[in-house]
């Protein structure tokens, strides 16, 4: 995982949140070697992971019921860009290898979010 220094922001004291930040740049490497005909897939894997890594950091400034509501959220959301990267592998269009490394890395997260939320 790339070192990164913490900040002024919540998030970015947040273990969860860094897990998020290498699973979004390994699944953008992977989504970026899917071959023009499916870029659908393409983008709604980039959306999700986006989506995971921004609802995760928004959780960590919230409270309750609300911090909560956008764990879930980010959770959700990891789990579809993990199914997402799971289909180009079974589809041919992406590296097994690299898929498994960024789907390793959004299971983790899932079990994080689940215990933060």
């Amino acid at each position: 995982m790339q070192s990164f220094t913490p900040g002024p922001f919540d998030h970015e004291r947040l273990e969860a949140f860094a897990v998020a930040r290498e699973a979004l740049r390994l699944g953008d490497r992977v989504t970026r070697a899917i071959p023009r005909g499916y870029g659908t897939l393409a983008d709604q894997t980039r959306r999700a992971l986006l989506s995971a890594y921004l609802q995760t950091a928004e959780a960590a400034s919230r409270t309750g019921a609300d911090r909560r509501a956008r764990l879930r959220c980010a959770r959700a959301e990891a789990g579809e860009a993990a199914a997402a990267l799971e289909a180009a592998a079974l589809l041919g269009l992406a590296d097994p290898e690299r898929v498994r490394e960024a789907r390793d890395l959004l299971a983790r997260l899932c079990a994080m979010l689940k215990k933060l939320a």
